[in-house]
């Protein structure tokens, strides 16, 4: 789960990219948007047999020319109990507040088999413009990026739509949101999914990501 992934120095440089986050102005609009309310509502009400978030990955995978089916592993979820992020999310957080907590945020983490391969998708909800800086332990672990690595990946986070990749095997993509900032991240062990098929991959994601 998101919080117990968190270190101390990757739990400081998270902190800094939410204090440093803003809403971007040039976002595109699209008229896909994922509520930030419906996230939360998912992810308290969620089944742990099923992943809370309604994909066809089976679609996705054949769009990168997967013809393998993708099995649920296991499914897990986190929303905070406040609605309301802190005043300073930093500030909270070095004074005890979980960082699920700071940023008033979902989490939601479906993973996957896809034969013996493992795919995970998670998703953030936040109330504050830090839906992929929550998501830095993961970036880094996944990834195995050094901290100047992941600090230069979450310098300009992907906006909706978009999707960077990180060491080749983990991408992370904004998500058009109503009501706060959403963000997917991808972890692939699939040998084909990599690199620019996996940003393919998870762009194809995005479009379909809905609660």
């Amino acid at each position: 789960m998101i919080v117990r992934l968190l270190v101390a120095g990757v739990s400081a440089l998270a902190g800094i990219m939410v204090l440093g986050g803003c809403w971007a102005e040039d976002e595109p609009q699209s008229g896909h948007k994922v509520s930030v309310d419906a996230v939360r509502q998912a992810a308290t009400q969620f089944d742990p047999a099923r992943c809370p978030i309604r994909l066809d990955l089976s679609a996705a995978l054949r769009s990168v020319a997967v013809d393998r089916p993708a099995q649920l592993d296991s499914a897990s979820a986190e929303v905070s109990k406040s609605e309301k992020p802190a005043d300073d999310p930093v500030t909270a957080q070095q004074n005890g507040l979980p960082p699920l907590e700071a940023v008033a945020a979902a989490y939601v983490e479906c993973d996957y088999r896809v034969g013996e391969d493992k795919l995970g998708i998670r998703l953030t909800a936040t109330r504050a413009p830090a839906a992929v800086s929550l998501l830095a332990p993961q970036i880094a672990r996944d990834a195995h990026l050094t901290l100047q690595d992941l600090h230069g990946f979450l310098d300009s986070p992907p906006g909706a739509g978009q999707v960077k990749v990180a060491g080749g095997t983990v991408a992370a993509g904004g998500v058009a949101a109503d009501g706060g900032d959403v963000a997917v991240l991808v972890s692939s062990t699939v040998p084909e999914l990599h690199d620019d098929t996996l940003s393919t991959f998870t762009a194809e994601l995005i479009n379909q990501v809905a609660f």
